[in-house]
């Protein structure tokens, strides 16, 4: 029994080393030579953890192999388009100028209800709103909205809204995230100053973010919200 109980243990961890060695992208939405590859990792791995009998290296080496084919995929389809093309397929144009590509939907094995379920996931109630929508390579729909249905842009309203980059947290749980104050040019000791200023300590915070505006918003552990200008707009450097 623990002879399986730690088998489990080992090659959870290993599975977990692969996904991180395969990217992010492993973590989001899958290509479908991904999605191949996922499945086949789980059942590489249900082997050895289910049999005692089957050596542990029976299932790192297929591991192994699979993370070496991958890369050798991954480098392919960024040399080259054409094996892109036919390893992960291509985006596909299915409404153009508000109209729907019936002839694209077909090809694709998406009905009518697959195409409006896409669409109000991307945030179209109506689809009459989209004028365009493309199904990308790896299955999801990316619908944007028809000029005359979309807001202004503020450029349009020649309007400046000024930088608007990354907040940075702070202080997480009552913990102090120094590679995000060392990212804003701070310190421990400015950002103390700026609690002790209004009696209150990073522990008493449940989260702080610094946007690039300088205003520093505070959650606290009792749900009240503070905000307050920490820091001038010439002084936002990330």
């Amino acid at each position: 029994m623990f002879t399986l109980f730690f088998r489990a243990i080992f090659l959870y961890v290993v599975l977990i080393l692969t996904m991180r060695l395969l990217g992010k992208r492993q973590l989001g939405e899958f290509q479908p030579f991904e999605f191949a590859l996922t499945i086949l990792l789980a059942d590489i791995i249900s082997g050895p953890i289910g049999s005692v009998s089957t050596p542990l290296l029976y299932g790192v080496l297929p591991v192994l192999a699979v993370i070496v084919v991958h890369g050798v995929l991954t480098l392919a389809c960024m040399k080259s388009d054409k094996i892109r093309a036919v390893v992960s397929g291509k985006p596909t144009l299915v409404i153009s100028r508000g109209v729907i590509d019936r002839r694209e939907l077909n090809r694709l094995c998406l009905s009518l209800s697959d195409l409006l379920e896409g669409l109000r996931g991307a945030g179209f109630l109506d689809p009459t709103e989209v004028g365009t929508a493309v199904v990308e390579a790896n299955g999801t729909i990316s619908a944007f909205a028809d000029a005359g249905s979309r807001p202004p842009t503020t450029r349009e309203m020649q309007l400046s809204p000024g930088y608007e980059g990354l907040p940075m947290i702070l202080i997480m749980d009552g913990r102090l995230q120094e590679k995000n104050l060392r990212t804003t040019g701070k310190d421990e000791a400015w950002l103390t100053g700026l609690l002790s200023g209004r009696a209150l300590s990073a522990e008493s915070v449940y989260l702080a973010s610094l946007d690039t505006r300088g205003f520093l918003t505070l959650q606290m552990r009792d749900d009240t919200l503070i905000r307050f200008r920490a820091l001038s707009e010439g002084e936002v450097t990330w």
